[in-house]
């Protein structure tokens, strides 16, 4: 995937160490897509992120840093349990948008589906049926 097409600036010490020490923590084997993602930017910010959702548009701000810190704004800090009320289990917040909507892996469907989670109203609502689909609705 050629990933400059979305403005992402490369930067990444993201290796298969790492990818395999956060997978286990993480107990889930995450998307290749996403994984080649990590290793091209660990901590990406899309200047190409609009999608749509329900009947709305979303802009994906960040994804979260991947590493194993589990500090605020890191994978693994938003993986922690409890840190997001409401968010069902199976699913894991991967990124968020500037208005505070989550962007999640939903490791309950066959393809590892994404979805956006609204901690203020806790609705879920489908986005793409796999990481794949959901970077091909981009646009600026």
């Amino acid at each position: 995937m050629d990933w400059n097409a979305w403005d992402i600036e490369p930067g990444s010490s993201v290796d298969e160490q790492l990818i395999a020490l956060v997978q286990q923590r993480l107990g889930v084997e995450l998307p290749p897509l996403y994984l080649e993602l990590v290793r091209y930017a660990e901590a990406a910010t899309p200047g190409i992120g609009t999608f749509a959702y329900g009947n709305g548009y979303a802009c994906i701000s960040e994804f979260f840093d991947f590493s194993l810190n589990d500090d605020p704004w890191t994978l693994l800090w938003y993986a922690s349990p409890g840190r997001v009320p409401g968010l069902a289990a199976g699913s894991l917040a991967i990124a968020r948008d500037a208005g505070g909507l989550l962007i999640c892996l939903d490791f309950n469907s066959p393809r590892v589906a994404v979805e956006i989670f609204d901690p203020d109203s806790a609705n879920r609502y489908p986005v793409a049926a796999d990481f794949q689909a959901f970077v091909e609705l981009w646009q600026p």
